[in-house]
Formats: structure tokens, C-alpha cells, sequence
């Protein structure tokens, strides 16, 4: 199969990942560094000079656009602070929720992004797409059931397992989003202004990110790609209209597409910092792998929802009715157990549908009793 991908940059959301990392201080060096030592195995000495050289490139191009940024602001503490959940990796903020998601942005200018995104958030509220939980991409949504009645936004943001304060703030700035969205476009809007004159600098990076992948797909189905990244099978990306790199994504691979269509991956992209070889050549068998995955058997709901779901797939919200949960913590739930590779899903009228892979957990098992078997 051949996948093009652009060498252009998503603006807006290129703009927020660079300004989100400056505040929080992450280094791009350091992730390339972490991803280095867990993936050696699987690169060339060649791809991880390339990636010690573009994590340093990102990071100084960074410094330099965002030197004025004031931190201490009561409104850039506002928008890009993460919510205090007590989790030191937390990513999400006020300034991503602001975003939504990375659906598709078809206007090129960062104003234009602004006044779409805008536009989206009408549309979703007049459609009764229902906000289920909060990620690092921005916000997750799910059509709500035809034959009840939406919860109001309150509601909807109330039944979230985050701190009081987020889910408030996230509140005010979804009820009066146009409002929120114009402050954090002022926020934002020299730092992309910065970005797009600068780009240049960047360009190689795009293009040697864009090149690998592409070539990497050349002689694979679609399935095999869908697997590879781990897109649901029904959302093929063959349709996708806004496929290409991010450089402050930087470890990631994201996807999005319009809630409440059956139309096709709508925009993916593939962070500069991660190469095919990272999925493909990780060994499941590892016993670090092996002991994160067991966690799924030992909590009682996830053990709980692998069992509803080997006798019948179903879908998020009515999993948390018949258990009892809010939907945001479902959610979590049903993405961590489908990331340790023991559901499958697949999409099904607007709705994700999750089932147990009972090959997969056989399979862990058997690996178990291997590794053990193994040691004298």
C-alpha cells in the first residue's frame, strides 16, 4: 500500500504541543534518550544518531521560540498548567481541551484553525455528541444513544474521575468556549506566527519523519498498517485526508475523526521521534511486559469487564451502566486492558464495540509459564 504524507505542519495543534512542552520543561532530548534505551535492540546506530540529532534540533528550535513565554501569567497557568491528578506524566490542560482533538483542520492559516475549531464545537453540541473523557489529544467524545435523553454538560463533565477544579474549569470553558478559545489564541498566536517563519529550520525533519513511514508501508496491506499503529479496523485510513509528522508530539502517533459519521480516519499523524522499529520489533515476551500486563488479572473491575465482554462485545457507556461507572473511568479502563493487547474492537453505527481476545490472554499465559519454565 502507498500512504502519502504531507511534509506540512497542523498548525494549531503543532503550536500547542511546542508551548505545552516549554511550560512543563520536558525535554525532547531526554524522551529521545528514554526511547533509546528501551528500543536499541531495534535500531540501527545510524536511526539513533538521527535521533539524538533531531531531538536536540527540536528542543533548541523550542527554546528559541518560546524564551518570552511567561510562565508565571495567571492566564498561561490557566490554559497550560496539567491538572493536578497526582500523576507526574499528566499532559492534560485546559489549553488541550480547548482543542477537542486532533480531528481534521482543513483551513491553513492559525486564525482560520481557530474559528473551525470553534465552528466544531457548535456542531458537536447541536449533533449531542456527549464528552466522555479527557486525553492527551484533547477531549474523547461518543455519540449518545438515540433512545435517551444527552446529559447536559454539567453532567456529562461531573461523572469524570478528575480533581473538582479541572472538571469546573473545563466546564467554563466549554459552556463559553468561543470566549476561551480567543484568549488562548492570543496566547498562542506569536508562538505560531514564530513557528511558521521558522519552519524551515525544521523541514529535513518532516521530510526524513514522512520518508520512513512511507516507506515502511510500501509493501503492507491496510490491515497490517491498522495493526502496526493500532487504529480501529472499521476507521480505515486509506480515506484519510490529512495524514503527516509532528515534531512536539514528539514519542506519539495520533489519530482522529469526525464523532457521529462512519467517514474514515480523518487526520493521523506520526510524532518525529518514533520509528516503525519501535512497534515492530518490540518483544512482547519480556518480563517487564509480561508483569504489566498481569495487572489487568489482578484489579477486579478490568478482570470483571474481560469476562462481560468474552461472552458479548459492547460498547463504553453501556458497560458503565451495567457496572455501575461513570463513563469516563470505563473508558480508561477498556483502553488500558485493548493497549495490553487482550480486547479487540471494532466500530459499529458511531460506537466502539470491545470483546475479549481470548487468543491473546491464552497466549499471555503461555508466555508465563514459559519464562518460568525457562529459568534454572
Amino acid at each position: 500500500m502507498v500512504l502519502s504524507i504531507t511534509r506540512d505542519p497542523f498548525l494549531l495543534y503543532e503550536t500547542l504541543g511546542m508551548v505545552s512542552m516549554y511550560y512543563t520543561k520536558r525535554s525532547f532530548i531526554k524522551l529521545a534518550e528514554n526511547m533509546i534505551i528501551k528500543f536499541r535492540d531495534s535500531l540501527s546506530q545510524q536511526q539513533i544518531d538521527e535521533l539524538r540529532i533531531n531531538s536536540m534540533l527540536i528542543e533548541q528550535f523550542m527554546l528559541d521560540v518560546c524564551s518570552d513565554l511567561d510562565c508565571d501569567s495567571p492566564e498561561v497557568k490557566f490554559y497550560l498548567k496539567p491538572f493536578d491528578t497526582g500523576n507526574p506524566h499528566e499532559l492534560n490542560c485546559v489549553a488541550r481541551i480547548c482543542i477537542l482533538s486532533f480531528m481534521k483542520l482543513t483551513s491553513p492559516g492559525f486564525d482560520e484553525q481557530i474559528a473551525e475549531t470553534k465552528e466544531r464545537w457548535r456542531k458537536l453540541r447541536a449533533d449531542g455528541v456527549e464528552v466522555v473523557d479527557f486525553t492527551n489529544g484533547g477531549i474523547s467524545f461518543a455519540m449518545a444513544p438515540k433512545d435517551k435523553p444527552v446529559p447536559n454538560l454539567f453532567e456529562q463533565l461531573y461523572s469524570m474521575q478528575y480533581p473538582h477544579e479541572a472538571k469546573m474549569d473545563a466546564f467554563r470553558v466549554l459552556d463559553n468556549f468561543d470566549y476561551y478559545m480567543d484568549k488562548l489564541a492570543d496566547i498562542l498566536r506569536p508562538y505560531a506566527m514564530r513557528l511558521k517563519e521558522g519552519m524551515p529550520r525544521l523541514l529535513p525533519i518532516f521530510e526524513a519523519t514522512a520518508q520512513r513511514w512511507e516507506q515502511s508501508f510500501i509493501n503492507m496491506s491496510e490491515g497490517q498498517i491498522q495493526e502496526l499503529i493500532r487504529i480501529d479496523p472499521a476507521n480505515m485510513i486509506t480515506g484519510a485526508t490529512a495524514v503527516g509528522t509532528s515534531l512536539f508530539f514528539f514519542n506519539e502517533i495520533g489519530y482522529g475523526y469526525e464523532p457521529g459519521t462512519n467517514d474514515n480516519i480523518a487526520t493521523l499523524y506520526f510524532g518525529a521521534g518514533v520509528y516503525p522499529e519501535f512497534i515492530s520489533g518490540y518483544v512482547e515476551k519480556s518480563v517487564d511486559r509480561l508483569a504489566e500486563v498481569m495487572k489487568a488479572f489482578t484489579d477486579p473491575i478490568k478482570l470483571e469487564m474481560m469476562s462481560r465482554l468474552f461472552y458479548e462485545s459492547d460498547y463504553c457507556l453501556n458497560i458503565a451502566q451495567q457496572m455501575d461507572l461513570n463513563a469516563g473511568n470505563v473508558s480508561r479502563h477498556l483502553t488500558t486492558i485493548y493497549d495490553y493487547g487482550l480486547l479487540l474492537k471494532e466500530r459499529r453505527n458511531n460506537r466502539t464495540y470491545y470483546s475479549t481476545d481470548f487468543d491473546a490472554v491464552h497466549k499471555i499465559f503461555s508466555d508465563i509459564e514459559a519464562y518460568i519454565t525457562s529459568k534454572k
